[in-house]
């Protein structure tokens, strides 16, 4: 249970970090969101790097898309659909059932 609780703070600070991080880089620039947008097009700088990583985002998925096929991680092609009727036919000798075991008294 200690453990779950201590991975769970662990991963509630990593979750958080970025976000404290952005704040005092903020405060440390002395520039509120007001002041961090630009006249010319109307986009704060965190809207432009948003913009640019949904970009980045798209070329990895785009590359990605390209290497898989190429050399594809699942083949198709190779799939035997055809009807194997031997395995419908019985094989070898039935085994008949004796019934429930007969105690013998003696």
């Amino acid at each position: 249970m200690v453990p779950r609780i201590m991975a769970a703070i662990l991963a509630t600070g990593l979750m958080f970090a970025p976000i404290v991080s952005a704040e005092r880089a903020k405060k440390k620039n002395g520039q509120t969101v007001a002041q961090n947008r630009l006249p010319d097009s109307g986009m704060s700088e965190d809207m432009r790097q948003a913009i640019s990583w949904e970009r980045f985002k798209d070329m990895a998925a785009a590359r990605q898309e390209r290497s898989e096929a190429r050399h594809p991680s699942v083949s198709y092609s190779d799939a035997n659909r055809s009807a194997d009727r031997m395995a419908d036919e019985p094989q070898g000798t039935p085994v008949k059932d004796p019934g429930p075991a007969a105690y013998r008294h003696k």
